[in-house]
C-alpha cells in the first residue's frame, strides 16, 4: 500500500497528463457536491424520493450541461495551477542558485540580485550549507535563522546584516567585516573569525565555543551570556566589550586588550589571561 502511495505521488509530481486527469476528476466531484447542496437547499433534491442509484445517476448526468462548462473549466485550471505549485517553487529555487553561482563565477563583489536570491532561499527554508561567496558584498542582508554551516565567507562585507539565530558552525569568516551585525543567539561553534571586524556587533547569547577569534576586533560588541569556552581570543581587541555573564572557561586571552571591558559575573575558570597567567 505504501509503495502504491509513493508511486502515485511520484506520478503526480512528474506526469502532466496524470495531473490533468486528477484535476478533471476533482473538479467534477466539486461541482457535483455544489449541485447536490444547492438542490437540497432549494428542496429540489431527489434524495429520499427515488432509489439511491437512480438519484445519483440523475445528479451526475445533470452536471453535463452547457451552463456548467465555464465553471468546470475554471475549476480544472485552478486545481491544475495548485498542483503545479511545487514545480514552480523548484524552478524558483533553481533560478536563485543560478544567480548566486553566476555572480560568483563572474567574480562580482556587489550583486543585489544575489542578496535577493539568498534571502528568498532562506525564507523558503532552503539550506545554505557550504555556500561559497568569499569577498561578497552582503551588507544589510537578512538571513535570520539561516543554515550556513561550513559556509565560506572569507573577507566578505556583512556590515549591519541580520544573522540572528543563524547556524554558522565551522564557517570560514576570517577577515569578514561584521560591524554592527546581529548574530544574537547564533551558532558559531568552531567558526574561523580570525581578523574579523565585529565592532559594535550583537553577539548576545551567541555560541562561540572553540571559535578562532585571533586578532579579531570586538570593540563595543555585546557578548552578554555568550559561550566562549575553549575559544581563541588571542591578540583580540575587547575594549569596551560587554562580557557580562559570558562563559570564558578555558578561553585564550593572551595578548588581548580588554581595557574597560565588562566581565561582571563572567565564568573564567582556566582562562589564559593576557600576561599568560591562568585564571582560577
Amino acid at each position: 500500500m505504501k509503495n502504491i502511495q509513493i508511486y502515485l505521488l511520484q506520478l503526480l509530481d512528474r506526469s502532466l497528463p496524470f495531473r490533468l486527469v486528477i484535476a478533471l476528476i476533482t473538479a467534477y466531484i466539486a461541482l457535483f457536491i455544489v449541485q447536490v447542496t444547492e438542490a437540497i437547499h432549494q428542496h429540489m433534491s431527489c434524495w429520499g424520493k427515488a432509489p439511491l442509484l437512480t438519484c445519483l445517476m440523475d445528479q451526475l448526468i445533470g452536471l453535463i450541461a452547457v451552463e456548467n462548462v465555464e465553471g468546470y473549466s475554471i475549476l480544472v485550471v485552478a486545481i491544475t495551477y495548485l498542483m503545479e505549485s511545487r514545480d514552480r517553487q523548484k524552478q524558483k529555487h533553481y533560478e536563485a542558485w543560478q544567480v548566486i553561482d553566476n555572480a560568483a563565477a563572474a567574480n562580482v563583489p556587489t550583486s543585489n540580485a544575489r542578496i535577493k536570491a539568498l534571502q528568498d532561499l532562506n525564507e523558503d527554508g532552503i539550506s545554505l550549507q557550504g555556500l561559497d561567496v568569499p569577498k561578497a558584498d552582503l551588507k544589510r542582508i537578512q538571513l535570520i535563522g539561516a543554515d550556513l554551516r561550513e559556509a565560506t565567507l572569507s573577507n566578505a562585507d556583512l556590515r549591519d546584516a541580520n544573522l540572528r539565530n543563524a547556524n554558522l558552525e565551522a564557517a570560514l569568516l576570517d577577515g569578514v567585516n561584521l560591524q554592527g551585525v546581529d548574530l544574537s543567539s547564533a551558532n558559531l561553534q568552531n567558526a574561523n573569525l580570525k581578523g574579523a571586524d565585529l565592532t559594535g556587533a550583537n553577539l548576545n547569547n551567541t555560541n562561540l565555543t572553540h571559535a578562532d577569534l585571533n586578532k579579531a576586533i570586538l570593540e563595543g560588541a555585546d557578548l552578554r551570556k555568550a559561550l566562549l569556552a575553549e575559544s581563541n581570543l588571542s591578540a583580540t581587541n575587547l575594549r569596551t566589550t560587554d562580557l557580562r555573564c559570558a562563559n570564558l572557561t578555558n578561553a585564550k586571552l593572551r595578548e588581548s586588550d580588554f581595557r574597560t571591558a565588562d566581565f561582571k559575573d563572567a565564568k573564567m575558570t582556566g582562562t589564559v589571561m593576557p600576561n599568560g597567567s591562568i585564571h582560577e
